[in-house]
């Protein structure tokens, strides 16, 4: 009995103490960097402070001082936002060769109700490499299709899906078809091209018209899965990322959705969104522009028109975010806004594009996307500029304030092959 007593007594003690460290908030200083705050705005020699997962304060003094915290000299390093990168197949895609790892592409036309978050992958290898490029949340987008499915905003570390998962079902990506005819002994005929696009915008409107009245039903007689997923959209919930490439494609497509005022229309990929960049901004539509490292879409285009095409819609005033498709390129991103920076706009308003922008278009903009006191401490620390791939060397990540491995299968190949030929690593 006495035994039994003394080992009530040691387990009580031990569930205090560990309820009293729980409930302790850790402190991190990160003195002496550069502090990208991703607002457009830096902080020289900063002093970022963090108390448990938020940012607690950013201050210009690095001589700041409290008992028992954890101190990082980031003396002539730069910190930034976490990166986002917005519409890819990061997670749905390992091998393209291998059929069983392809998991982005449903079969049918209308799939609204296909969630990507279900069918990410932690495990991936690839993953890791974009977190080590600074990249700490994802947005595995389904493909295919005239509705692709739903897409979510995923964190890049994480055990399994539940662990990664930010923002769930934040949106639904519809297909709209190119309005723009091409001729060449490649093309389909003229009438044949016109008939498919017109009879694909009619399949629109139907489905559309089908799941507006569905969604005003309080109790509909039957389930409807594709149409129960098309609420969202309807209410304002969910946004409504429309893919459009060419300008005649991305005007059909605003003035088709016009008759819809209560949805959070985004456009995606965007090429020729510089065309129509006043009209856009006046209908007040953010734009995902995908891959700035492209060619032009017609001959006579500007062979650097994909590098001006940000700073053209950004100097017009419309939200802009830089994404780039793909899966195993996505970590390229960074580079893709410094070659935006180098086009027009200013560095800090290329980090924007790939921070704060992204963040406010899937309505994350509340806990991260810049560096500022309440949010969520996510930031990167690197020795160099993160948008110059020459400079760029992420040192550390920080996940919430939680420090995470930026270790991958390439770096570790990288290191082997260094070490056999005697050479020193970079």
């Amino acid at each position: 009995m006495k035994v039994f007593l003394n080992w009530i007594c040691t387990l009580a003690v031990i569930v205090l103490l560990s309820n009293e460290t729980a409930g302790q908030q850790k402190v991190l200083i990160v003195k002496g960097a550069t502090i990208h705050l991703g607002n457009g705005m830096l902080v020289e020699s900063g002093c970022l402070i963090v108390e448990g997962a938020k940012i607690k304060r950013i201050i210009n003094s690095a001589d700041t001082s409290i008992a028992g915290a954890r101190y990082i000299n980031a003396t002539g390093k730069h910190i930034y936002p976490g990166i986002i990168a917005l519409n890819n197949i990061m997670g749905l895609n390992e091998i393209e060769a291998v059929r069983a790892t392809l998991d982005f592409k449903e079969t049918g036309e209308f799939n609204p109700n296909v969630r990507s978050v279900i069918a990410f992958n932690t495990d991936s290898k690839i993953i890791p490499t974009a977190l080590s490029n600074g990249i700490l949340f994802t947005q595995p987008v389904p493909q295919g299709g005239i509705i692709s499915g739903t897409s979510s905003l995923m964190r890049t570390t994480g055990w399994n899906w539940e662990d990664a998962v930010f923002k769930v079902d934040d949106g639904i990506h519809l297909n709209w078809p190119e309005e723009m005819v091409y001729g060449g002994w490649w093309a389909e005929p003229y009438n044949a091209q016109q008939i498919k696009t017109t009879q694909t915008v009619q399949a629109i409107a139907s489905f559309f018209q089908q799941a507006n009245q569905y969604a005003q039903l309080s109790n509909p007689p039957q389930l409807n899965a594709r149409f129960e997923s098309m609420k969202g959209v309807f209410n304002g919930t969910k946004r409504l990322y429309v893919h459009a490439s060419g300008a005649k494609s991305i005007v059909a497509a605003i003035q088709f959705l016009k008759q819809y005022p209560s949805i959070k229309l985004v456009l995606v990929d965007a090429t020729q969104a510089w065309m129509v960049k006043d009209w856009i901004k006046e209908q007040n539509i953010p734009v995902v522009f995908t891959n700035v490292h492209q060619l032009p879409t017609h001959p006579h285009h500007a062979i650097d028109q994909p590098f001006k095409t940000v700073a053209q819609l950004v100097n017009a005033g419309v939200l802009v975010a830089i994404a780039h498709a793909g899966y195993w390129e996505v970590r390229n991103l960074p580079f893709n806004a410094g070659t935006a920076a180098a086009y027009g706009i200013s560095k800090e308003q290329a980090l924007q594009c790939i921070t704060l922008n992204p963040a406010i278009i899937v309505g994350a903009d509340a806990t991260i996307g810049s560096l500022e006191e309440g949010k969520d401490a996510s930031f990167v620390i690197s020795e160099g500029d993160i948008l110059d791939m020459r400079s760029s060397r992420v040192v550390q990540v920080f996940m919430e304030g939680v420090e995470v491995p930026i270790e991958n299968h390439q770096k570790a190949l990288y290191l082997k092959y260094m070490n056999k030929y005697g050479l020193e690593p970079r």
